[in-house]
């Protein structure tokens, strides 16, 4: 049998561990908030991407998708993934050829 005063020791002891649990939850509760409105402002100070000036049109082949053409964004006369100017420009100094109705090497200033 154990004594009562064991007992009321032992249930000290654990209340003092519920207690510091208790203390430790609140530190990282408002160590969350910190984080979260410090993330927030950031969010807000960084500038959202821009969007995609350039789009990359490709073809099916045996071999999987080939780039055929680099286009403007806007243009209307090819299909294609959006792509990054320097992706564009180094498609165009690859050989990929330019669309002739929306000029992309003209706009990126890449004609002689």
């Amino acid at each position: 049998m154990v004594a009562v005063s064991e007992l009321e020791a032992r249930l000290e002891n654990w209340r003092v561990v519920l207690a510091w649990l208790s203390w430790q939850q609140r530190q990282a509760e408002r160590m969350v908030r910190t984080l979260e409105t410090e993330l927030a402002a950031a969010k807000a100070r960084r500038p959202p991407p821009e969007p995609p000036d350039w789009k990359l049109e490709t073809a099916r082949t045996a071999s999987g998708p080939k780039a055929t053409r680099v286009h403007a964004s806007d243009c209307s006369m090819g299909d294609g993934r959006p792509v990054s100017r320097d992706q564009a420009r180094r498609a165009l100094a690859e050989g990929i050829e330019p669309c002739p109705y929306c000029n992309p090497e003209n706009t990126l200033g890449m004609t002689d």
